[in-house]
């Protein structure tokens, strides 16, 4: 499942009473083909929205444009779980969406990126590869927007994750994207934090 922008939904009218082939649709959605709108939500679609609400809800948003690029994050704390180790530290889950737009509508390819992740403790760790998610993708004219999400996992209940991408032009130079400076920060543990102090 997956954040998608509502400028990004193109209406369109199914030929069919099934338009969208995901194995749980069933599990969630029930078809009133004759009623508006076609589809409703079941009680298991409820329950699991409110099983997974901490996790679904959009915290922040973070952008930053870099020559006509658009990069725009969207973070979502996931959960923690203890360590099985002495310490029983606490590992927390992280994950972002990743949304990259030429607003220039210039052709480019995005070749390498480049993350920091800074910790509460004054760890700063670094990370580099080839592309993103496996793939190297190109945002032109006639597709000027990719969007794909990752995970993260941080030892530590705060932290800061930033970095770039280097796409390719045509011309054969590159281009180094900001990706924009994002918190990881793990609200219920500052709030039980302040309910011991106070």
């Amino acid at each position: 499942m997956d954040y998608v922008l509502h400028d990004d939904i193109i209406p369109y009218i199914p030929q069919d009473n099934s338009p969208i082939k995901n194995e749980y649709l069933s599990e969630f959605l029930l078809s009133t083909p004759d009623k508006e709108p076609p589809f409703i939500p079941t009680d298991h679609l409820r329950r699991w929205i409110e099983t997974r609400k901490r996790s679904l809800e959009v915290t922040s948003i973070h952008r930053e444009v870099t020559e006509g690029i658009r990069v725009t994050v969207l973070p979502f704390y996931m959960g923690r779980r203890t360590t099985a180790d002495e310490k029983g530290n606490d590992i927390r889950y992280w994950r972002y969406l990743i949304r990259l737009e030429s607003l220039n509508m210039e052709r480019v390819q995005l070749r390498e990126r480049f993350w920091k992740v800074f910790s509460v403790t004054g760890n700063l760790e670094s990370n580099r590869g080839k592309g993103v998610v496996g793939m190297q993708p190109i945002l032109s004219p006639e597709c000027p927007v990719f969007q794909y999400h990752s995970h993260i996992q941080v030892p530590v209940p705060w932290a800061h994750m930033w970095g770039s991408f280097r796409f390719e032009k045509l011309n054969g130079g590159s281009l180094d994207v900001k990706i924009p400076s994002f918190p990881l920060y793990d609200r219920t543990y500052w709030s039980n934090s302040n309910d011991k102090l106070g």
